[in-house]
């Protein structure tokens, strides 16, 4: 048994067009996130499945994941930008169960690099900034930017940005953006687009002590307490849930054909044989620990 996801295509100042080479029902020529699979209330992509159901995941954690989680765990999304994306940092759990009204958790999240130009890059962290006091000073001096720290990137790189670390996504890279399922986001810079930053918040969760993220060359594997995620070209090989695939290329799970950068949802106690090139995603050791309820 497994679950298919509709995805759903989200317009943003810094989209472009790529994707409607990518998913037939992209339509607009300014989407900048595709949202493949979601559980947030209120922003839930609809799963189905092979027998054409259609489902929540909201309404089935405890059937696919085994377990009893506040929210579906995985937020999972591909991301491109024509312009810099905000420079944001995210909070960690103690800080959004304590600010954050609602909240279960915070927000670990890794970015896959899909494809990327020759000049891609990201913000990775800040330079020369000790403390929450130096930080919003140096935000309300309009001096910030000078403060960025800029890291070229390139396809199959794996970037885990830890909670408290400031980031940003630049123009010329596909990414799957796969993330602890919260949508709290502290903007500290917009590139003058007018938006709402959120300067104080953002200054109160940031790593000031190791601010860069860590990042993998060429991906096979990672795992660390949130995810457990590698990269396999499958040969009719079994793939036991609970998992989410990320399709690389077309590929067949059991007899059915899946098109490239789809998610394929493997429930808890059920296996599909796969042939093709994969991402899995598996929840790491936090979640047994610390994310049921």
């Amino acid at each position: 048994m497994f679950y298919l996801s509709e995805p759903v295509y989200v317009s943003k100042p810094w989209g472009g067009d790529i994707f409607r080479e990518i998913y037939p029902k992209a339509e607009t020529s300014d989407i900048g996130e595709v949202w493949l699979l979601s559980g947030l209330p209120g922003k839930e992509t609809s799963i189905f499945s092979i027998d054409g159901r259609e489902y929540l995941p909201s309404k089935m954690i405890k059937k696919i994941t085994g377990h009893n989680y506040p929210r579906f765990p995985f937020l999972i999304k591909t991301l491109y930008a024509t312009q810099w994306l905000s420079v944001q940092v995210h909070p960690d759990n103690s800080y959004a169960k304590k600010n954050e009204k609602g909240e279960p958790w915070g927000k670990n999240e890794m970015w896959y690099v899909l494809e990327a130009s020759e000049d891609a890059k990201i913000i990775n962290g800040i330079n020369g900034i000790a403390s929450k006091k130096e930080m919003l000073e140096i935000i309300e001096g309009g001096t910030f930017e000078k403060r960025l720290n800029y890291t070229n990137i390139k396809k199959d790189d794996l970037i885990y940005l830890q909670a408290g670390k400031v980031h940003a996504l630049g123009p010329g890279s596909l990414i799957l953006e796969v993330q602890q399922s919260s949508d709290i986001t502290y903007r500290l810079f917009d590139w003058g687009r007018k938006r709402e930053t959120l300067a104080k918040k953002g200054s109160e969760v940031i790593n000031y002590r190791y601010p860069q993220a860590e990042i993998k060359q060429n991906f096979k594997e990672f795992r660390n307490d949130y995810f457990y995620t590698y990269k396999q070209q499958f040969s009719e090989e079994f793939v036991g849930g609970f998992c989410v695939l990320i399709s690389l290329e077309d590929i067949q799970i059991d007899e059915f054909e899946c098109r490239k950068y789809f998610p394929v949802i493997i429930p808890q106690g059920n296996k599909v044989k796969v042939t093709g090139q994969c991402i899995v995603i598996k929840p790491g050791r936090w979640w047994e620990r610390h994310g049921c309820d």
